[in-house]
């Protein structure tokens, strides 16, 4: 079992690598993940991080957010799978989670 980390510059970005991989396939409804029994996808999107500024709200106030660059997921991967296919958009392990590889 392997888990990748993937962060690519935007939606279509990542899905395109993901077809690419043999990961998702593209349907009527949108993108499926092509072998649930080997692959679990989990799309994060755009992640957002305090600025250190507070915003005085309605409900009080809340730290204020940015987004940071990129579009990201996780790919857990059962078996073997060639990680070159990811060369490009393969990121570390974010603080706090440790990749499994089995």
């Amino acid at each position: 079992m392997i888990d990748i980390y993937l962060k690519a510059a935007d939606y279509d970005s990542l899905y395109s690598a993901l077809e690419s991989a043999g990961v998702v396939t593209k349907g009527e409804n949108g993108y499926h993940v092509t072998d649930g029994h080997k692959f679990a996808l989990d799309v994060i999107g755009v992640i957002y991080r305090p600025t250190g500024k507070m915003l005085d709200t309605d409900m009080g106030e809340v730290p204020e957010t940015a987004p940071l660059p990129g579009y990201h997921a996780n790919l857990r991967v059962m078996g073997e799978f060639d990680l070159e296919l990811f060369k490009d958009i393969a990121i570390d392990a974010p603080i706090g989670m440790e990749p499994m590889r089995m």
